[in-house]
C-alpha cells in the first residue's frame, strides 16, 4: 500500500514560466488539418464500463504528477481500460508550460490530464475543454466535487490537521481555531511555504477567525496570512510534502496542517500522528481534457471508465487516496481508514473555487510573500 502518493501542484507556481495559471491568457484552441477522429457507437455511459474493442488501433496519453501515485492510476485506471477497450494508454509527466505550448501550436499530444480544481476552473475554455457529460456517467460523483465545466473529479484528498497523540492524546485540537492556539495547544506548528498558491491554506486560517468560505472577501486574503504570522516562532514551514511528513515523524512540529497522504505516512512510519477531521479542507483533483485534443469521444470515454466503482477501490487501495465513485467500496486497513478522506465528508469545508479564479492575482502576490517570508 501506497504511504505517499501524489506530489500535488498548487494553483500555480509563484514564480516561473510554466506556471499554468500564469499562462491563460492568449490560448488559442487546438485545430490543425489533421482527419477528424471516428465517431462510435457506444451506447449509455456507465461508470467503469467500456464497449469491448471500441477504441482498437487508438492512442491516448495520460499525463500525471509522476512517481508511485501515477503508477497506481495506471495500474488501476488506465491498463484496464486499455485491455477492455483495445486502445494503446501511454505515460507522461504533467507540464503546465508543455500542455500550453500544444495548444497554442495546436499540436495536443496529451489526452487527459491530472491537475487541481482550480487550474482546469482558471483554464476552462482556454486550455482545457468543457466535459460532455452526455458521455460520462458522473451519477455517482459525491456531491459539490464537479466544480467547473471543465473537470470531473481524479481524486479526493485533505488539507488535514495531524497531530502528535503523545503530546496532545488527553486533549486533542479539534477545530482550524485551536491550530493557532499555542497556550492550549503548544509545541511547534508545520504549514506550507511552498512555492505553489495554495488556496485551501488561506481559507484554513479564515475559518479559524469564524469566516464562511463562501462570503470571502479580497480583504481577508492578507489576514489569513497574519493569522499565521502571529504563530511567530511556533510556525515553521514545510515546501515539499515529503518535508512536512519528516517534520512530523521527528517530531519537529507538534501539529501540521499537511495533505492527508503525508499524514498518513507518518502515521504508517510509526509516528504517533493522527488527524483532526473537524473543519478539514477538501482538496479535489481534476481529470482535464485539453483544448484542442484529437479524439474527445476517446477521451471522455476513458475517464468514465476509471470513476467506475471498482476502479476507483483498486486506485484508493494503490494510492492511499480517496476515490470519486459513492458506491466503491474498497478493503482498507485501520490505518489507511483512519485517514480516508472519504469517510469524512460530511465535515469537510469545500473552497470557494470561484472566488480564487477572480482573485488570483491578489492570492497569488500575498502567497509569494508568505513563502518568502516576507
Amino acid at each position: 500500500m501506497v504511504k505517499n502518493a501524489k506530489a500535488r501542484r498548487g494553483l500555480s507556481a509563484v514564480a516561473g514560466a510554466a506556471a499554468l495559471a500564469l499562462t491563460l491568457v492568449g490560448c488559442s484552441g487546438g485545430g490543425g488539418k489533421e482527419e477528424a477522429a471516428p465517431v462510435r457507437d457506444l451506447g449509455t455511459p456507465v461508470a467503469g464500463e467500456v464497449k469491448a474493442g471500441a477504441f482498437e488501433g487508438t492512442t491516448l496519453t495520460f499525463a500525471g504528477s509522476g512517481g508511485i501515485f501515477q503508477d497506481g492510476q495506471k495500474a488501476a485506471l488506465w491498463d484496464p481500460f486499455a485491455e477492455a477497450s483495445g486502445a494503446t494508454f501511454n505515460q507522461d509527466a504533467f507540464d503546465a508550460g508543455k500542455l500550453k505550448a500544444m495548444v497554442d501550436a495546436g499540436n495536443v499530444t496529451w489526452d487527459i490530464v491530472n491537475t487541481t480544481q482550480f487550474d482546469t476552473a482558471r483554464g476552462c475554455g482556454t486550455l482545457f475543454e468543457e466535459y460532455d457529460y452526455d458521455q460520462v456517467d458522473i451519477s455517482n460523483i459525491p456531491e459539490g466535487t464537479i466544480t467547473d465545466k471543465c473537470m470531473t473529479p481524479q481524486i479526493l484528498y485533505g488539507l488535514v490537521v495531524a497531530y502528535n497523540t503523545e503530546a496532545f492524546g488527553d486533549k486533542p485540537p479539534t477545530s482550524a481555531a485551536d491550530f493557532f492556539d499555542t497556550k492550549n495547544f503548544p509545541g511547534k506548528r508545520t504549514v506550507s511555504q511552498s512555492t505553489y498558491v495554495d488556496p485551501q491554506t488561506v481559507e484554513f486560517a479564515l475559518v479559524a477567525q469564524g469566516k464562511d468560505v463562501n462570503e470571502l472577501k479580497p480583504a481577508d486574503i492578507e489576514g489569513a496570512f497574519d493569522e499565521y504570522k502571529k504563530l511567530g516562532d511556533d510556525v515553521i514551514g514545510w515546501t515539499t510534502g515529503a518535508q512536512a511528513q519528516q517534520q512530523l515523524e521527528s517530531g519537529e512540529a507538534v501539529m501540521g496542517l499537511v495533505w492527508s497522504g503525508r499524514g498518513y505516512g507518518a502515521a504508517s512510519a510509526g509516528a504517533p500522528i493522527a488527524p483532526m477531521w473537524d473543519e478539514w479542507m477538501l482538496m479535489v483533483d481534476s481529470n482535464g481534457i485539453p483544448k484542442g485534443v484529437k479524439d474527445k469521444q476517446a477521451a471522455f470515454a476513458a475517464v468514465n471508465f476509471s470513476i467506475g466503482d471498482l476502479q476507483q477501490a483498486e486506485m484508493t487501495k494503490l494510492t492511499s487516496y480517496g476515490g470519486v465513485n459513492t458506491k466503491s467500496k474498497p478493503e482498507l486497513d485501520k490505518q489507511l481508514e483512519t485517514w480516508m478522506t472519504t469517510s469524512h465528508m460530511d465535515t469537510a469545508v469545500k473552497p470557494n473555487v470561484d472566488f480564487w479564479v477572480e482573485n488570483y492575482d491578489a492570492l497569488s502576490a500575498a502567497w509569494a510573500g508568505w513563502a518568502t517570508g516576507n
